[in-house]
C-alpha cells in the first residue's frame, strides 16, 4: 500500500505541475492510475502467496543450461534429485524462458495428469510450439483437443492399426532383408532410425520413393534437432535451421495433401489408405473437416511424438537385451512360438501382438530405465494449493518421468534391468510411477503405433537372426538433449538364422 500511495501522489503532482485540464488528459491520468492499481493488486496478490522454494536462475535463460546439461549426461535425473534434496518435492525454477513449478513423485504426477482442463492446460514453451504447430494435438485444448484426437484415432487406435499392420510388417521385413541380412556388422541406431522414418512416411503420407523419403528424413531430423535447442532465432543457429526445415516440410507435405485430395475425389484413393486420407476424410459431429493447417501441424506433431521415441525405445531395447542372455533367450522362444503357430505366408495379427507379453515387458523395462521424454509442461488455469504451497494461476508446471522411474522407493534396485517388474500386466507397479507415454487425456496418441512397430520389428529380427553381440558392451547412453541414445550408435556383430 505504501507503494500505491507513493505512485499515485507522484501522478497527482505531475498533473498539477503541467496543469492538465482537458478531458483527454483527465482520461489519460485515469488510465495511468488504473494500470497502477492493477499492477499493485497483482503484486500484492503474488507477494501474499506462499510460492514453492527454488531458484529462477539467470535473467531470460533461467536454469535452462543446467537442465539441458543434465539431460545430455548419463544421469539426467541429477537435475531433479539435487533440487528435491535441497527444496523438497515441489520447487520453482525457470526453463526455456518461463518460470516453472516442478512437481515430483506420484502425487505430483497425479495432480497434473488427472486435472487437464480443470486445473491445468497443456502449455509447451512457445519456441517448441512454433515447430510443432499450434493446431497440432499438442497445442489444442478442451473440445478442439477432443475433435483432433478423434480424427487421429481413425488411424492410431489398435483396431484401426490392424488395417496397417501387414503394410508395416512388410516394410520392416524389406528393411531387414536389404540393410541387415548378409551383413556381419551394423550400427543398430542408424538402421533403426532409417526404418522408423521409412515406416512413418509410408503409412502417414503414402510415400514409397526412397529419394523422396531421404529428403523428408533430412528435413524432419533438422526440425527435430532444433526443437529442444536454445531458442535463438538467428542465422546459423540450430533453432533457425529447424524453423526453415519445418517450412520446407510443410511445402512438400502440402503438395502431397493436394495430390491425395484429388485422388480421393476421382476414386483413385480410399479414405483409409493412410494417415493423409484418414485426416482428409474426417468430419466432426457438425460435419466440419480439419483445415489443411491442422493436418500439417498434426503431421509435424506425430513425427515429433513417434520418430524419436520409437527410435530410442527400439535401439535401447536391443542394447539392454544384449546384457542379459536369459532375457534374450526368453524373447526368442516367445517369438518362435508365435512363428510355429502361423501358416506359410500368414500375417502377424493383433492377437499375436497381445501374446508377445514377455517381449513387451522387456520394452517396458527399457522405457522405465530410459524414458524417451523427461515429462511435459502444463499451464495453471487457477491457483493450486499443493503440499503447503500455492502454484499461481498462469505459471508453467512440469511433471517429470525422472522423479519416479529411477527411484528405489518405487522400483527396487532401479539401476538393474529386470523385465519381471512388469509381469501380469504391470499390476504391481504403483499408479503414476511409470509414465513413458503420459496418462489421462494427454496420453501420447502414437503409443499404440510405436508399440506395434517395436514388437513387429523384434519379431522380424528374431525370424532372421539367432542373435547378436555388441562390439562395445560398455557404450554409454546419453541424450542431446532428447531422447536417450547409445553414444556411438550401438554397433553389433550379427548371427544369421539358417
Amino acid at each position: 500500500m505504501d507503494s500505491f500511495i507513493f505512485l499515485t501522489s507522484r501522478v497527482a503532482k505531475f498533473c498539477r505541475v503541467i496543469q492538465l485540464e482537458s478531458s483527454s488528459a483527465t482520461l489519460s491520468v485515469s488510465v495511468i492510475v488504473g494500470i497502477i492499481l492493477v499492477f499493485l493488486f497483482r503484486y500484492k496478490h503474488k507477494s501474499s502467496l506462499k510460492l514453492p522454494p527454488g531458484n529462477l536462475g539467470f535473467p531470460l535463460i533461467g536454469e535452462t543450461i543446467q537442465f539441458w546439461g543434465a539431460l545430455r549426461s548419463e544421469t539426467p535425473q541429477k537435475f531433479f534429485d539435487e533440487k528435491v534434496k535441497k527444496f523438497g518435492r515441489v520447487f520453482k525454477t525457470s526453463i526455456i524462458g518461463h518460470p516453472t513449478i516442478v512437481v515430483c513423485g506420484p502425487a505430483g504426477n497425479r495432480l497434473i495428469l488427472s486435472n487437464e482442463n480443470k486445473l491445468v492446460n497443456v502449455a509447451w514453451p512457445n519456441s517448441i510450439m512454433k515447430l510443432l504447430g499450434q493446431d497440432s494435438l499438442m497445442g489444442k485444448t478442451g473440445e478442439e483437443h477432443r475433435i483432433v484426437r478423434a480424427a487421429l484415432a481413425g488411424f492410431l487406435d489398435p483396431q484401426a492399426l490392424q488395417n496397417y499392420m501387414p503394410k508395416m510388417s512388410t516394410e520392416i521385413q524389406r528393411h531387414i532383408n536389404e540393410n541387415w541380412k548378409g551383413k556381419d556388422e551394423v550400427k543398430v541406431l542408424d538402421l533403426v532410425r532409417k526404418n522408423v522414418f521409412s515406416v512413418a512416411t509410408a503409412l502417414f503420407f503414402g510415400v514409397n520413393d526412397e529419394e523422396e523419403k531421404e529428403r523428408l528424413h533430412h528435413l524432419a531430423e533438422t526440425a527435430l534437432a532444433g526443437s529442444f535447442s536454445i531458442p535463438l532465432d538467428f542465422p546459423g543457429t540450430s533453432y533457425r535451421r529447424a524453423l526453415e526445415a519445418r517450412l520446407k516440410l510443410d511445402k512438400i507435405l502440402s503438395s502431397l495433401i493436394e495430390r491425395r485430395r484429388s485422388d480421393l475425389r476421382s476414386g483413385l484413393a480410399s479414405g483409409n489408405e493412410d494417415l493423409v486420407s484418414v485426416l482428409l476424410t474426417f468430419k466432426d459431429e457438425g460435419g466440419n473437416p480439419l483445415t489443411d493447417k491442422e493436418i500439417l501441424d498434426n503431421f509435424s506433431g506425430l513425427l515429433h511424438a513417434s520418430y524419436d521415441t520409437t527410435t530410442s525405445a527400439l535401439t535401447l531395447t536391443f542394447k539392454l537385451m544384449s546384457s542379459s542372455a536369459e532375457c534374450y533367450d526368453k524373447v526368442v522362444q516367445e517369438q518362435l512360438r508365435i512363428v510355429s503357430n502361423k501358416k506359410e505366408g500368414e500375417e502377424i495379427s493383433l492377437k499375436d501382438l497381445k501374446d508377445m507379453k514377455y517381449t513387451w515387458q522387456v520394452v517396458q523395462e527399457t522405457l522405465r530405465m530410459f524414458p524417451p521424454l523427461f515429462g511435459s509442461f502444463r499451464k495453471t488455469i487457477a491457483d493450486i494449493q499443493y503440499d503447503g504451497y500455492t502454484i499461481p494461476k498462469g505459471w508453467k508446471v512440469l511433471w517429470a518421468t525422472y522423479t519416479t522411474h529411477g527411484r528405489d522407493e518405487y522400483f527396487s534396485e532401479p539401476q538393474k534391468f529386470r523385465p519381471s517388474r512388469f509381469e501380469e500386466g504391470g499390476k504391481h507397479v504403483a499408479p503414476y510411477t511409470f509414465l513413458p507415454f503420459g496418462r489421462g487425456e494427454r496420453t501420447c496418441p502414437g503409443y499404440e503405433f510405436s508399440k506395434t512397430h517395436i514388437l513387429l520389428f523384434i519379431h522380424q529380427f528374431v525370424k532372421t537372426f539367432t542373435g547378436y553381440i555388441p562390439l562395445d558392451p560398455n557404450e554409454s547412453i546419453s541424450a542431446n538433449p532428447l531422447p536417450p541414445l547409445p553414444a556411438n550408435g550401438f554397433p553389433v556383430k550379427l548371427f544369421q538364422r539358417s
